[in-house]
């Protein structure tokens, strides 16, 4: 790709990106977006096989897509519950609506539910009020509340975090509140008092994070809690995968204590025209060396040994303008660190980086790529992505042919196009955060789409959260139009829905490339939430009706029915 942005503050960038790949520095107030997923539900089965019933009338109904509704009024504590009683340190997510909220009624979600009536409860209330309380025996302790409109027939985010003694809540992004509570162990689950209320996307991740100074009735404008920390949020208590289930299995490790030292090394070793599942187990380190999985090697895998993304990093320097060993530079594409052609290749809890340091040259072109995809059937699956211009480069093998990639839980960092190329991807609750870049007014592009005419679907961000190291409010834009070469035939394609935005993003977030008009692409958003989610003339939405052809499915199943979703 094209035009180099310096950052400034290029020390301050750069010591932040070596300190996340060496997974030093603790978590203090982010949001943990790749840990592993204990239960999520977004009804599209129609029943609430899972869910155990206290009161109420519970069932699942059509609303824009299968929602969970509660359809009684007079009942002053209905509940659904879900999970086991031995969940301790867990985030649970849900997008809430309430339907009817009479003043004496409450919409909410629950944490650690250790008894019918023992909780941490995040509720909608009336007066335009939203609470955060620890509940035993029914006696309610109100540890934060915000002041919030508050509407029947909206979609609101709830999110609760637990992690020891500590609870916190949200609300579309913007803390509630946060205390200490004896409740140690429980159940997820929703709850309505004498109101009616429906229910969608409800996530349960392992692992949570412990602020460092409680967000006590924060106003709707502060920045959300969506915005973390300069370092990437901490992965969750790790669950060892040094035993896959299928497939030839190698262990790397540098220590000398596996079968191999290197991550190439055990590519290497693997047939050309492989054609079973074979896994690559790596244990912790840090890998500097570029990696390539060729084209006759498809069905691999490769799984971080401890389940903590953070242990295990793949990491390479190179840049576009890095100059070449026999002459030349690298270019964009020659400066990825991991290069995927091999088709159905999957990764797990794992870092991909590329470590070049911007502040220590000056090149005319700084993109650096982390990984570059040209192969299909791709996951990616508890996976960060470190990097500041041009991180993640989702391709496919030509023009012609669509290369399809499914991004769960995973963690995406940069600034300028981090995003970018012709690739179907879906990224599937994941975090995405902008790099400060030292400007007030542009902090970069999360998107660079050159999704080709003729394929209906390119990048889809659903149920993610967009987040900020500490760029300023208004400063990001969702994404801008690229046309390799000038070919008139890309015309780019990305939809951001039911996701929450943060203040970085700009009321006018989509912009124009090298000449070419943004509104000529293919840019939607839909039922997105948070403070950076302003609809205005410049924002188009999907409708209703459009909405249901922009889903991961619709997005993965291609002509072959492919679905990696669960």
């Amino acid at each position: 790709m094209r035009r180099s942005r310096r950052r400034s503050l290029l020390a301050v960038a750069t010591a932040a990106l070596t300190t996340a790949l060496l997974g030093l520095t603790p978590l203090g107030g982010a949001q943990s977006a790749y840990a592993a997923t204990l239960f999520s539900d977004d009804f599209a089965d129609g029943d609430t096989a899972g869910w155990s019933k206290s009161g109420g009338t519970w069932s699942v109904v059509a609303d824009a897509s299968p929602a969970l509704q509660q359809a009684k009024a007079d009942t002053d504590n209905a509940r659904l519950f879900a999970g086991t009683s031995s969940w301790a340190d867990y985030t649970v997510q849900a997008r809430v609506k309430a339907l009817t909220l009479p003043a004496d009624g409450a919409v909410a979600l629950l944490a650690r539910a250790s008894g019918s009536t023992t909780y941490y409860r995040l509720a909608l209330l009336p007066g335009n009020q939203v609470r955060l309380e620890a509940v035993r025996s029914g006696a309610a302790t109100t540890l934060g509340t915000l002041s919030r409109t508050v509407a029947t027939g909206t979609w609101y985010t709830l999110r609760i975090e637990a992690a020891g003694s500590t609870v916190r809540g949200w609300v579309d992004g913007v803390p509630v509140g946060s205390g200490t509570g004896s409740i140690a162990t429980g159940r997820i689950g929703v709850q309505t008092r004498y109101a009616t209320a429906r229910y969608d996307d409800v996530t349960v991740t392992s692992g949570a994070t412990t602020p460092t100074t409680p967000p006590t009735g924060t106003p709707p404008t502060a920045t959300p809690t969506a915005t973390p920390t300069t370092t990437p949020p901490a992965s969750p208590t790790p669950t060892p995968t040094d035993t896959p289930p299928t497939g030839d299995t190698v262990v790397v490790a540098k220590d000398g204590s596996g079968t191999y030292t290197s991550v190439q090394a055990a590519v290497n070793a693997v047939p050309a025209g492989n054609t079973i599942p074979r896994t690559i187990v790596i244990r912790p380190g840090t890998y500097r060396e570029l990696v390539t999985i060729p084209a006759d090697k498809p069905h691999l895998t490769f799984v971080g040994s401890t389940g903590d993304a953070r242990d295990v990093v793949i990491t390479y320097d190179n840049a576009s303008g890095t100059p070449k060993p026999d002459g030349g530079t690298y270019g964009t594409s020659g400066s990825a660190s991991v290069t995927i052609d091999g088709s159905d290749f999957t990764a797990r809890h794992l870092t991909f980086a590329n470590s070049f340091d911007e502040a220590a040259h000056d090149y005319g072109a700084e993109q650096a790529v982390a990984v570059l995809t040209r192969a299909d059937r791709l996951v990616f699956d508890n996976v960060r992505f470190l990097g500041n211009q041009d991180t993640l480069y989702h391709n496919s093998a030509n023009s012609s042919t669509i290369g399809r990639a499914y991004f769960r839980n995973c963690y995406v960092e940069g600034d300028v196009d981090f995003i970018f190329g012709r690739g179907t991807g879906v990224f599937d609750r994941c975090e995405i955060r902008s790099l400060d870049r030292g400007s007030s007014s542009n902090n970069g592009y999360v998107t660079a789409p050159s999704t080709m005419i003729d394929n209906p679907f390119g990048f889809l961000f659903v149920g993610c959260t967009l987040t900020t190291d500490s760029a300023a409010a208004q400063s990001v834009h969702l994404g801008r139009p690229w046309h390799p070469s000038g070919d008139v035939n890309a015309i780019g394609q990305v939809v951001f829905r039911d996701s929450v935005l943060g203040a970085h993003v700009k009321d006018s977030p989509w912009t124009d490339m090298s000449g070419f008009s943004w509104k000529d692409a293919r840019f939607f958003e839909y039922r997105n939430s948070g403070p950076g989610a302003t609809v205005t003339a410049d924002r188009p939405q999907l409708t209703d009706a459009q909405a249901p052809t922009y889903t991961a499915q619709r997005y993965l199943a291609g002509s072959d029915g492919w679905n990696p979703i669960h």
